[in-house]
Protein backbone atom coordinates (compact mmCIF):
# COMPACT_ATOMS: atom_id res chain seq x y z
CA UNK A 1 0.00 0.00 0.00
CA UNK A 2 1.17 3.24 -1.30
CA UNK A 3 0.94 5.74 1.83
CA UNK A 4 1.41 8.94 -0.47
CA UNK A 5 -1.51 8.30 -2.65
CA UNK A 6 -3.64 6.32 -0.09
CA UNK A 7 -2.72 7.85 3.78
CA UNK A 8 -5.97 8.97 5.52
CA UNK A 9 -6.25 11.74 7.27
CA UNK A 10 -5.87 9.72 11.05
CA UNK A 11 -2.65 8.05 10.22
CA UNK A 12 -0.37 7.92 12.71
CA UNK A 13 3.09 9.79 10.94
CA UNK A 14 1.40 12.54 11.32
CA UNK A 15 0.61 12.74 14.82
CA UNK A 16 2.56 10.23 16.91
CA UNK A 17 5.20 12.70 17.57
CA UNK A 18 2.20 14.59 19.13
CA UNK A 19 1.43 11.57 21.88
CA UNK A 20 4.94 11.50 23.73
CA UNK A 21 3.57 13.36 26.99
CA UNK A 22 7.26 14.34 27.90
CA UNK A 23 7.19 16.92 25.01
CA UNK A 24 3.96 18.07 25.50
CA UNK A 25 0.99 16.93 23.49
CA UNK A 26 -2.70 15.62 23.74
CA UNK A 27 -2.83 13.13 26.64
CA UNK A 28 -3.73 11.84 29.74
CA UNK A 29 -3.06 14.95 32.16
CA UNK A 30 -5.86 14.79 34.10
CA UNK A 31 -6.29 10.85 36.23
CA UNK A 32 -9.19 11.19 38.65
CA UNK A 33 -8.68 8.75 41.81
CA UNK A 34 -11.49 5.66 41.14
CA UNK A 35 -13.46 7.11 44.40
CA UNK A 36 -13.59 10.34 42.74
CA UNK A 37 -12.17 12.26 45.82
CA UNK A 38 -9.47 13.81 43.80
CA UNK A 39 -7.66 14.39 40.90
CA UNK A 40 -4.12 14.39 39.67
CA UNK A 41 -3.60 16.82 37.41
CA UNK A 42 -0.34 17.92 35.94
CA UNK A 43 -0.64 21.71 35.23
CA UNK A 44 1.57 24.02 34.23
CA UNK A 45 3.90 23.68 36.97
CA UNK A 46 3.85 20.27 38.01
CA UNK A 47 1.65 18.01 39.53
CA UNK A 48 -1.24 19.13 41.89
CA UNK A 49 -4.27 17.72 43.07
CA UNK A 50 -7.81 18.84 42.74
CA UNK A 51 -10.70 18.38 44.61
CA UNK A 52 -14.55 17.84 42.92
CA UNK A 53 -15.21 22.08 43.96
CA UNK A 54 -11.72 23.00 41.76
CA UNK A 55 -9.89 23.41 44.87
CA UNK A 56 -6.23 22.63 43.91
CA UNK A 57 -3.54 21.98 46.12
CA UNK A 58 0.40 23.09 45.74
CA UNK A 59 2.44 21.38 43.18
CA UNK A 60 3.31 17.70 44.85
CA UNK A 61 5.65 16.71 41.67
CA UNK A 62 6.93 19.75 39.81
CA UNK A 63 7.37 19.12 35.91
CA UNK A 64 5.18 17.62 33.66
CA UNK A 65 4.80 14.07 33.02
CA UNK A 66 1.57 11.25 33.61
CA UNK A 67 -0.14 10.02 36.41
CA UNK A 68 -2.26 6.66 37.23
CA UNK A 69 -4.05 5.63 40.24
CA UNK A 70 -4.12 2.80 42.00
CA UNK A 71 -7.34 0.88 42.68
CA UNK A 72 -7.33 1.73 46.59
CA UNK A 73 -7.72 5.36 45.17
CA UNK A 74 -4.63 6.29 47.68
CA UNK A 75 -1.50 5.85 45.58
CA UNK A 76 -0.54 6.75 42.31
CA UNK A 77 1.91 5.62 39.50
CA UNK A 78 3.98 8.76 38.07
CA UNK A 79 6.08 9.08 35.26
CA UNK A 80 8.26 12.49 35.26
CA UNK A 81 11.69 13.78 33.97
CA UNK A 82 14.91 14.23 36.45
CA UNK A 83 16.80 16.74 34.44
CA UNK A 84 20.02 18.49 34.99
CA UNK A 85 22.17 14.97 35.34
CA UNK A 86 25.67 14.67 34.75
CA UNK A 87 27.10 11.34 33.03
CA UNK A 88 28.62 10.23 36.46
CA UNK A 89 24.92 10.34 37.81
CA UNK A 90 22.81 9.22 34.65
CA UNK A 91 25.43 6.20 34.41
CA UNK A 92 24.85 4.91 37.81
CA UNK A 93 21.49 4.25 36.59
CA UNK A 94 21.85 2.69 33.18
CA UNK A 95 21.83 -1.09 32.71
CA UNK A 96 24.31 -2.48 30.48
CA UNK A 97 22.57 -2.15 27.10
CA UNK A 98 21.55 1.50 27.53
CA UNK A 99 25.08 2.50 28.35
CA UNK A 100 26.63 0.52 25.21
CA UNK A 101 24.26 2.94 23.45
CA UNK A 102 25.25 5.87 25.22
CA UNK A 103 28.76 5.23 24.37
CA UNK A 104 27.91 4.53 20.58
CA UNK A 105 26.09 7.77 20.29
CA UNK A 106 28.92 9.53 21.86
CA UNK A 107 31.31 8.09 19.66
CA UNK A 108 28.89 9.45 16.44
CA UNK A 109 28.50 12.91 17.76
CA UNK A 110 32.27 13.22 18.31
CA UNK A 111 33.08 12.81 14.65
CA UNK A 112 30.82 14.74 13.71
CA UNK A 113 32.22 17.70 16.00
CA UNK A 114 35.74 16.91 14.46
CA UNK A 115 34.52 17.26 11.35
CA UNK A 116 33.31 21.07 12.03
CA UNK A 117 29.88 20.03 12.79
CA UNK A 118 28.15 21.90 15.86
CA UNK A 119 26.50 20.06 18.89
CA UNK A 120 22.86 20.54 17.81
CA UNK A 121 24.02 18.98 13.78
CA UNK A 122 25.88 16.40 15.40
CA UNK A 123 22.59 15.50 17.03
CA UNK A 124 20.91 15.36 13.95
CA UNK A 125 23.10 12.07 12.69
CA UNK A 126 22.17 9.87 15.78
CA UNK A 127 20.15 7.98 13.81
CA UNK A 128 18.48 5.28 15.95
CA UNK A 129 18.99 7.00 18.68
CA UNK A 130 16.47 8.71 21.30
CA UNK A 131 16.33 12.78 22.32
CA UNK A 132 17.43 11.37 25.72
CA UNK A 133 19.97 8.88 24.37
CA UNK A 134 21.47 11.81 22.69
CA UNK A 135 21.69 14.43 25.51
CA UNK A 136 22.99 11.50 27.60
CA UNK A 137 26.05 11.27 24.90
CA UNK A 138 26.90 15.13 25.65
CA UNK A 139 27.16 14.54 28.60
CA UNK A 140 29.59 11.82 28.43
CA UNK A 141 31.30 13.73 25.73
CA UNK A 142 32.12 16.40 28.09
CA UNK A 143 33.39 14.40 30.72
CA UNK A 144 35.62 12.37 28.70
CA UNK A 145 39.38 13.09 26.90
CA UNK A 146 38.10 12.28 23.81
CA UNK A 147 36.44 16.17 23.90
CA UNK A 148 40.48 17.46 24.56
CA UNK A 149 40.93 17.25 21.27
CA UNK A 150 38.10 19.39 20.35
CA UNK A 151 38.09 23.29 19.33
CA UNK A 152 37.27 25.32 22.19
CA UNK A 153 34.18 26.42 20.33
CA UNK A 154 32.83 23.09 20.24
CA UNK A 155 33.69 21.93 23.64
CA UNK A 156 32.18 24.96 24.81
CA UNK A 157 28.61 23.40 23.71
CA UNK A 158 29.32 20.09 25.37
CA UNK A 159 26.69 20.94 28.64
CA UNK A 160 28.17 18.57 31.04
CA UNK A 161 24.63 18.46 33.11
CA UNK A 162 22.05 18.56 30.59
CA UNK A 163 21.03 14.72 30.85
CA UNK A 164 17.70 13.98 31.60
CA UNK A 165 16.01 10.29 32.32
CA UNK A 166 12.52 9.12 32.39
CA UNK A 167 11.87 7.42 35.74
CA UNK A 168 8.26 5.96 36.89
CA UNK A 169 7.77 5.84 40.75
CA UNK A 170 5.10 4.69 43.01
CA UNK A 171 3.76 7.34 45.68
CA UNK A 172 0.81 7.73 48.09
CA UNK A 173 -1.21 10.88 48.63
CA UNK A 174 -0.93 11.53 52.73
CA UNK A 175 -2.31 14.90 53.24
CA UNK A 176 -2.64 16.96 50.56
CA UNK A 177 0.65 15.41 49.48
CA UNK A 178 2.47 13.06 47.82
CA UNK A 179 4.97 10.85 49.35
CA UNK A 180 7.20 9.00 46.55
CA UNK A 181 8.31 5.58 47.13
CA UNK A 182 9.82 2.68 44.96
CA UNK A 183 11.28 3.37 41.37
CA UNK A 184 9.45 1.27 38.90
CA UNK A 185 11.63 1.80 36.03
CA UNK A 186 14.28 4.46 35.22
CA UNK A 187 15.33 4.82 31.46
CA UNK A 188 16.84 6.98 28.36
CA UNK A 189 13.43 5.99 26.28
CA UNK A 190 10.58 8.51 26.71
CA UNK A 191 7.75 6.58 27.91
CA UNK A 192 3.95 7.23 26.20
CA UNK A 193 1.74 5.41 28.67
CA UNK A 194 1.36 3.62 31.91
CA UNK A 195 -1.36 1.38 33.38
CA UNK A 196 -1.56 0.16 36.66
CA UNK A 197 -2.88 -3.59 36.94
CA UNK A 198 -6.27 -4.10 38.99
CA UNK A 199 -4.20 -6.52 40.92
CA UNK A 200 -1.77 -3.14 41.90
CA UNK A 201 1.46 -5.51 41.53
CA UNK A 202 2.55 -4.71 38.03
CA UNK A 203 2.69 -1.33 35.82
CA UNK A 204 2.33 -1.57 31.93
CA UNK A 205 4.81 0.64 29.88
CA UNK A 206 4.26 2.01 26.23
CA UNK A 207 7.98 3.13 25.11
CA UNK A 208 9.13 4.15 22.11
CA UNK A 209 10.70 1.19 19.83
CA UNK A 210 13.95 1.09 18.22
CA UNK A 211 12.52 2.60 15.04
CA UNK A 212 11.16 6.26 14.52
CA UNK A 213 7.18 6.65 15.05
CA UNK A 214 7.06 2.66 17.11
CA UNK A 215 6.42 2.14 20.07
CA UNK A 216 6.81 -1.28 21.90
CA UNK A 217 4.77 -2.35 25.17
CA UNK A 218 6.64 -3.71 28.57
CA UNK A 219 5.49 -4.94 31.89
CA UNK A 220 7.20 -4.09 35.66
CA UNK A 221 6.89 -5.10 38.88
CA UNK A 222 5.34 -2.38 40.85
CA UNK A 223 8.12 -2.87 43.85
CA UNK A 224 10.60 -2.01 41.23
CA UNK A 225 12.06 -5.64 42.21
CA UNK A 226 13.19 -6.33 38.55
CA UNK A 227 13.67 -4.97 35.15
CA UNK A 228 10.88 -4.34 32.61
CA UNK A 229 10.47 -7.08 30.51
CA UNK A 230 9.12 -7.24 26.96
CA UNK A 231 5.27 -8.00 25.79
CA UNK A 232 5.48 -7.15 22.34
CA UNK A 233 7.19 -5.14 20.24
CA UNK A 234 5.20 -2.05 17.27
CA UNK A 235 2.12 -1.83 19.48
CA UNK A 236 -0.21 0.93 19.34
CA UNK A 237 0.47 3.52 22.46
CA UNK A 238 -3.01 2.87 24.11
CA UNK A 239 -3.36 -1.08 25.65
CA UNK A 240 -5.15 -2.01 28.36
CA UNK A 241 -5.08 -4.84 31.19
CA UNK A 242 -7.78 -7.26 31.27
CA UNK A 243 -10.07 -7.19 34.21
CA UNK A 244 -8.33 -9.48 36.11
CA UNK A 245 -5.03 -7.60 35.76
CA UNK A 246 -3.67 -11.04 34.62
CA UNK A 247 -3.18 -10.27 30.89
CA UNK A 248 -2.32 -7.34 28.20
CA UNK A 249 -4.46 -6.10 25.52
CA UNK A 250 -3.18 -4.60 22.88
CA UNK A 251 -2.98 -3.75 19.36
CA UNK A 252 0.41 -5.26 17.36
CA UNK A 253 1.47 -4.42 14.08
CA UNK A 254 1.58 -7.58 11.62
CA UNK A 255 4.56 -10.23 12.66
CA UNK A 256 4.81 -10.69 8.95
CA UNK A 257 7.22 -7.25 9.42
CA UNK A 258 9.62 -9.07 12.12
CA UNK A 259 9.86 -8.27 15.39
CA UNK A 260 12.95 -5.69 15.32
CA UNK A 261 11.40 -3.98 11.70
CA UNK A 262 7.76 -3.36 12.21
CA UNK A 263 5.57 -1.82 9.93
CA UNK A 264 8.25 0.17 7.22
CA UNK A 265 8.74 3.77 7.97
CA UNK A 266 7.02 5.62 5.06
CA UNK A 267 3.81 3.19 5.31
CA UNK A 268 2.13 4.01 8.56
CA UNK A 269 -0.66 2.22 7.42
CA UNK A 270 -0.22 -2.14 7.83
CA UNK A 271 -1.96 -4.62 9.01
CA UNK A 272 -2.13 -5.57 12.43
CA UNK A 273 -4.07 -7.89 15.76
CA UNK A 274 -5.73 -7.28 18.75
CA UNK A 275 -3.56 -9.52 20.75
CA UNK A 276 -3.83 -10.68 24.30
CA UNK A 277 -1.20 -11.83 26.20
CA UNK A 278 -1.03 -13.10 29.75
CA UNK A 279 1.62 -11.46 32.14
CA UNK A 280 0.91 -12.14 35.77
CA UNK A 281 0.90 -15.94 36.98
CA UNK A 282 -1.62 -16.80 39.73
CA UNK A 283 1.05 -15.74 42.35
CA UNK A 284 0.99 -12.59 40.83
CA UNK A 285 4.31 -12.12 39.83
CA UNK A 286 5.73 -11.27 35.74
CA UNK A 287 5.30 -14.69 33.74
CA UNK A 288 4.86 -14.02 30.19
CA UNK A 289 3.13 -16.22 28.10
CA UNK A 290 5.17 -17.54 25.54
CA UNK A 291 2.43 -16.62 22.57
CA UNK A 292 0.20 -13.97 22.62
CA UNK A 293 -3.08 -15.23 21.56
CA UNK A 294 -4.76 -12.97 18.44
CA UNK A 295 -8.31 -12.03 18.76
CA UNK A 296 -9.12 -9.89 15.79
CA UNK A 297 -7.16 -8.40 12.13
CA UNK A 298 -7.45 -5.39 11.47
CA UNK A 299 -5.61 -1.82 9.86
CA UNK A 300 -2.88 -1.10 11.72
CA UNK A 301 -2.58 2.23 13.64
CA UNK A 302 -0.29 3.48 16.46
CA UNK A 303 -3.33 5.78 18.20
CA UNK A 304 -5.78 3.37 18.42
CA UNK A 305 -6.90 2.65 21.28
CA UNK A 306 -7.86 -0.26 24.03
CA UNK A 307 -9.95 -0.72 27.11
CA UNK A 308 -11.48 -3.80 28.36
CA UNK A 309 -14.83 -3.42 29.86
CA UNK A 310 -16.30 -6.16 32.56
CA UNK A 311 -17.50 -9.37 31.80
CA UNK A 312 -14.61 -9.55 29.32
CA UNK A 313 -15.69 -7.34 26.55
CA UNK A 314 -12.95 -5.71 24.81
CA UNK A 315 -13.46 -2.28 23.15
CA UNK A 316 -10.93 -1.13 20.42
CA UNK A 317 -10.77 1.64 17.71
CA UNK A 318 -10.07 0.27 14.48
CA UNK A 319 -10.83 1.43 10.36
CA UNK A 320 -13.05 -0.10 8.96
CA UNK A 321 -11.88 -0.70 5.39
CA UNK A 322 -12.68 -3.38 2.64
CA UNK A 323 -9.78 -4.18 0.55
CA UNK A 324 -8.96 -3.98 -2.18
CA UNK A 325 -10.23 0.03 -2.66
CA UNK A 326 -8.89 3.01 -3.53
CA UNK A 327 -8.04 5.98 -2.12
CA UNK A 328 -10.74 7.57 -1.94
CA UNK A 329 -12.47 4.51 -0.04
CA UNK A 330 -10.02 5.10 3.10
CA UNK A 331 -12.46 5.80 5.94
CA UNK A 332 -11.60 9.03 7.41
CA UNK A 333 -11.98 8.90 11.16
CA UNK A 334 -11.88 4.96 12.93
CA UNK A 335 -15.04 2.90 14.44
CA UNK A 336 -15.00 1.74 17.82
CA UNK A 337 -15.68 -2.01 18.17
CA UNK A 338 -16.58 -4.21 20.60
CA UNK A 339 -15.33 -8.03 20.66
CA UNK A 340 -16.63 -10.62 23.72
CA UNK A 341 -13.46 -13.67 23.14
CA UNK A 342 -15.33 -15.43 25.93
CA UNK A 343 -18.67 -15.84 24.62
CA UNK A 344 -18.77 -14.50 20.88
CA UNK A 345 -16.26 -14.23 17.91
CA UNK A 346 -17.92 -12.01 16.18
CA UNK A 347 -16.27 -8.01 15.93
CA UNK A 348 -19.43 -5.92 16.29
CA UNK A 349 -18.87 -2.34 15.26
CA UNK A 350 -20.40 0.38 18.54
CA UNK A 351 -20.82 3.19 16.29
CA UNK A 352 -24.09 3.66 13.24
CA UNK A 353 -23.06 5.10 10.64
CA UNK A 354 -24.90 7.81 10.81
CA UNK A 355 -23.97 9.02 14.25
CA UNK A 356 -20.68 8.22 13.28
CA UNK A 357 -20.68 10.96 10.33
CA UNK A 358 -22.14 13.22 12.92
CA UNK A 359 -19.00 12.51 15.76
CA UNK A 360 -16.21 15.22 16.04
CA UNK A 361 -14.19 15.81 13.62
CA UNK A 362 -10.40 13.23 13.39
CA UNK A 363 -11.23 11.32 16.79
CA UNK A 364 -8.28 10.08 17.80
CA UNK A 365 -8.76 9.97 21.60
CA UNK A 366 -11.53 8.47 23.41
CA UNK A 367 -12.14 6.82 27.19
CA UNK A 368 -15.16 4.66 28.36
CA UNK A 369 -17.10 5.25 31.42
CA UNK A 370 -16.34 3.37 34.86
CA UNK A 371 -19.69 1.46 34.26
CA UNK A 372 -18.70 0.74 30.94
CA UNK A 373 -21.98 2.89 29.85
CA UNK A 374 -20.59 5.68 27.83
CA UNK A 375 -18.34 6.81 25.79
CA UNK A 376 -16.28 10.45 25.64
CA UNK A 377 -14.67 11.11 22.57
CA UNK A 378 -12.46 14.26 21.98
CA UNK A 379 -11.96 15.73 18.33
CA UNK A 380 -9.98 18.23 16.48
CA UNK A 381 -10.66 21.86 18.63
CA UNK A 382 -11.40 20.31 21.60
CA UNK A 383 -14.69 19.39 20.80
CA UNK A 384 -15.81 16.86 23.28
CA UNK A 385 -19.22 14.44 22.82
CA UNK A 386 -20.54 11.60 24.56
CA UNK A 387 -21.61 8.82 22.84
CA UNK A 388 -24.09 5.56 25.12
CA UNK A 389 -23.61 2.44 22.58
CA UNK A 390 -26.91 1.09 24.27
CA UNK A 391 -29.47 4.12 22.42
CA UNK A 392 -26.61 4.94 19.84
CA UNK A 393 -27.30 8.91 21.96
CA UNK A 394 -24.25 10.71 20.62
CA UNK A 395 -24.41 14.39 22.98
CA UNK A 396 -22.14 17.01 22.37
CA UNK A 397 -20.28 18.76 25.18
CA UNK A 398 -18.27 20.94 23.62
CA UNK A 399 -18.37 21.97 20.14
CA UNK A 400 -15.26 23.21 18.85
CA UNK A 401 -13.37 26.24 20.16
CA UNK A 402 -9.69 27.70 20.43
CA UNK A 403 -7.39 25.13 19.53
CA UNK A 404 -6.71 21.26 19.91
CA UNK A 405 -6.98 20.61 23.78
CA UNK A 406 -3.66 18.92 25.35
CA UNK A 407 -5.81 16.64 27.39
CA UNK A 408 -8.09 13.84 26.70
CA UNK A 409 -11.37 13.76 28.74
CA UNK A 410 -11.29 11.92 32.03
CA UNK A 411 -14.97 10.13 33.72
CA UNK A 412 -14.84 10.57 37.70
CA UNK A 413 -17.61 8.70 37.76
CA UNK A 414 -20.27 6.93 35.55
CA UNK A 415 -22.10 10.26 34.96
CA UNK A 416 -19.38 12.80 35.44
CA UNK A 417 -17.58 13.50 32.78
CA UNK A 418 -13.89 15.95 33.45
CA UNK A 419 -12.87 17.91 30.15
CA UNK A 420 -11.08 20.99 28.77
CA UNK A 421 -13.50 23.75 27.45
CA UNK A 422 -12.33 25.56 24.42
CA UNK A 423 -15.17 27.86 23.79
CA UNK A 424 -14.58 30.30 20.65
CA UNK A 425 -13.33 33.38 22.05
CA UNK A 426 -13.03 32.52 25.88
CA UNK A 427 -10.26 31.03 27.37
CA UNK A 428 -9.87 27.43 28.22
CA UNK A 429 -10.78 25.78 31.44
CA UNK A 430 -11.18 22.52 33.08
CA UNK A 431 -14.88 21.43 33.47
CA UNK A 432 -17.33 19.15 34.65
CA UNK A 433 -20.15 17.78 32.82
CA UNK A 434 -22.99 16.06 34.61
CA UNK A 435 -26.47 15.51 33.12
CA UNK A 436 -26.10 18.01 30.22
CA UNK A 437 -24.76 20.49 32.31
CA UNK A 438 -21.30 21.84 32.85
CA UNK A 439 -19.48 23.92 35.51
CA UNK A 440 -15.82 25.31 35.58
CA UNK A 441 -13.18 24.17 37.95
CA UNK A 442 -10.91 26.28 37.00
CA UNK A 443 -11.93 29.94 37.49
CA UNK A 444 -9.55 30.58 40.26
CA UNK A 445 -6.49 28.20 39.59
CA UNK A 446 -3.14 30.74 40.00
CA UNK A 447 -1.82 31.76 36.89
CA UNK A 448 1.39 29.44 37.05
CA UNK A 449 -1.34 26.49 37.29
CA UNK A 450 -2.61 28.06 33.72
CA UNK A 451 0.39 28.64 32.11
CA UNK A 452 1.46 26.39 29.02
CA UNK A 453 -1.38 24.04 30.31
CA UNK A 454 -4.77 26.36 29.64
CA UNK A 455 -3.32 29.68 29.00
CA UNK A 456 -0.81 28.77 25.40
Amino acid sequence: MNSKSTKPLWSSAGVLSLCFLITGCVGQRIAWSPDGAQAAIFAGDGLRLCGPDGALSEVVLPGEGIAQWFPDSHRLAVLSELGGQSWKEVDKILSAEERKRVVEAARILLEQLKAGHNVSDGLKALTGFGEYEGKAAVAYLAQSDEAKSLPETAREELHPNDAAVIRVQVGAVENGKLVLGSTVVTTLRKILDIRVSPTEMAISLTMEGDREDSADLLVAPVDGSGPPQLVSRNTAVYSDWSTDGHSLVYLAAAKSYGAAKGPPADDPISLGSLSRRAVLNAANKIEIQEKAEDLAGMLFETLNKVRCLSGGRIVFAAAEVHLPCTALDMPQQPQLYVLDPERQKAVIPLIPRGVQERLPSKPCFYEVSPDGNRIAILGEQGAVAIFTPATGDLKTVVSPGNGDAISAPAWRSATELCFISSTEGQAQQVAMWKDGKARVLSASWPAAARKGFLDK
